[in-house]
């Protein structure tokens, strides 16, 4: 299957070269970096490299992205842009003469569904149109097909000086089922297991703004579990496991909002990032606790969220601590989150009129397993 899929890989670069022919001066160029076998729960991180052959003229570049829509899913992410030793912003980048520009790239699957796409022609994901067949060939089909998951998405490169151009990255992945056999990874598909250093908070979280939303703490629904790794001590929280928070935010509740506006308020882990601290049996403190924030228009479910959905907002929220308010007795406990939002944390001028300098409690009450 792996063998397949590079080839068809190739006949993709082929067709993207073929569609995107250029005039004058403007270039199309391509690439595949492939990432290999990764299991859920498992990150693989490789660093793509562009040089400026040029010795005497510098390269401008509009951005570095994923192409719109190739990574829906979320199973890549761009974790860095640099110029030569200099970490940039992946927009208005710059690139001096002989220069070099290096994208990381991680590659971290979050379930086990080929990627659906209809690129240049090749297909993959979709469907297969039901044809009556035999018990025989019905197993022989069933095995040819098995085999990982495979994952694909588009990185464009746009160049606009000294010549405009795109530099096309297809980057591919295998998934495979997880150490402890996971087929998806945290989110609204997050199970937990307890036993063997693992423990499972199950319960109640509840969110208190209280400079936007008086009225004191407000319940909110988990997509899952919290999963705890547990040992000699030690406690960790792997925060792309923490399980998705959804809180609706409606103009007839805060004020800020433009009339009639309602938005989804997404809480997640922050990707790749581990808190950790102690459990001494009764009482749970973690550090480094990192959220993920997102904000998208509308009153989305759990089953709407996807770890690349087009958001609004976005942005993370680092350096948080988880410290226990009721000791862990008879299997309950109690934990609580308080921290103050920076100025202008999301960049959107609209919600940062209201997300700017917010103080922020979150509540866990419920049940821990082990």
């Amino acid at each position: 299957m792996i063998k397949k899929a590079i080839q068809t890989a190739v006949v993709l670069a082929l067709a993207l070269l073929h569609g995107c022919a250029g005039s004058g001066d403007s270039f199309c160029d391509w690439t595949v970096e492939e990432f290999g076998r990764a299991r859920i729960t498992e990150d693989i991180s490789r660093t793509i490299v562009l040089a400026n052959p040029s010795e005497t003229t510098e390269q401008h570049l509009l951005a570095v992205a994923f192409d719109r829509g190739s990574n829906s899913e979320g199973h890549f992410r761009i974790e860095g842009v640099r110029v030569g030793d200099k970490e940039v912003s992946p927009n208005d980048v710059v690139v001096p003469p002989g220069g070099i520009l290096s994208v990381t790239v991680t590659y971290s699957p979050v379930n086990l569904e080929t990627t659906q796409a209809d690129w240049g022609g090749w297909i993959t994901g979709q469907p297969r149109r039901w044809i009556p067949i035999d018990e025989e060939e019905y197993e022989r089909q069933k095995e040819e097909a098995a085999g990982p998951a495979i994952h694909r998405a588009i990185i464009q490169a746009v160049y606009d000086h000294p010549n405009e151009g795109i530099y096309y990255v297809q980057v591919v992945g295998f998934a495979e089922p997880g150490p402890n056999g996971e087929e998806e990874a945290g989110g609204a598909g997050s199970t937990c297991i307890p036993g063997g250093g693992t423990a499972c908070f199950t319960g109640g979280f509840a969110l208190d703004l209280p400079t936007l939303a008086p009225g004191g703490p407000k319940p909110l629904e988990m997509a899952g579990p919290i999963r705890f790794s547990v040992s000699g001590g030690s406690a960790f929280l792997r925060m792309d496991d923490f399980p998705l928070v959804i809180y609706y935010l409606r103009s007839e509740e805060i004020a800020q909002l433009p009339s009639g506006v309602t938005a989804t308020l997404v809480i997640s882990g922050g990707q790749g990032a581990e808190a950790q601290g102690s459990f001494d049996g009764s009482r749970l403190s973690l550090t480094d606790v990192v959220f993920r924030i997102r904000v998208a228009l509308g009153e989305l479910t759990f089953d709407q969220v996807r770890s690349g959905m087009s958001a609004l907002v976005d942005f993370e929220v680092p350096g948080l601590e988880i410290t226990t308010i009721k000791p862990y007795s008879q299997g309950e406990i109690t934990m609580r989150l308080e921290t103050s939002l920076p100025q202008n944390p999301s960049g959107n001028e609209l919600f940062d009129q209201f997300l700017s300098g917010a103080k922020v409690i979150a509540v866990m009450e419920g049940e821990l397993e082990m």
